[in-house]
């Protein structure tokens, strides 16, 4: 797995390219709660690059989103692959986080107040 991780307008954002499971989840918690630890509490994970999550990805970003809402830090989530999506959907972490189809649109939203999901991309992979 490789992690890219570089900040755009005041948002860290982390990169996973590959698998995020049993294997590499050690790297990606350590790359993003040293973030945390740096006190950056501002973050996007942008997932458009996983290929596949199993169910200690899935824990490792239930952590992460915990650990920022703690912090009170704002945490976001860009995904665009339907199979990804439709893991986090039967497990209804949709429901939790705040879920993006792409970069651009998380930058534009993810500083205003509440939730928000983008509907209109996100009804097409139900």
């Amino acid at each position: 797995m490789e992690i890219e991780v570089e900040e755009k307008e005041g948002f860290n954002v982390v990169s996973p390219v590959g698998e995020l499971d049993v294997y590499t989840v050690p790297l990606f918690r350590k790359v993003v709660l040293k973030l945390e630890g740096d006190r950056k509490h501002d973050l996007i994970l942008d997932l458009t690059r996983l290929t596949f999550i199993d169910s200690s990805g899935l824990g490792s970003l239930i952590e992460i989103y915990q650990k920022m809402n703690a912090a009170q830090g704002e945490i976001a989530y860009v995904i665009d692959n339907p199979r990804i999506l439709k893991i986090l959907k039967l497990v209804e972490l949709d429901k939790v986080f705040r879920l993006f189809s792409n970069l651009g649109r998380a930058l534009q939203h993810v500083g205003a107040t509440g939730g928000y999901v983008d509907e209109e991309f996100f009804s097409d992979h139900t």
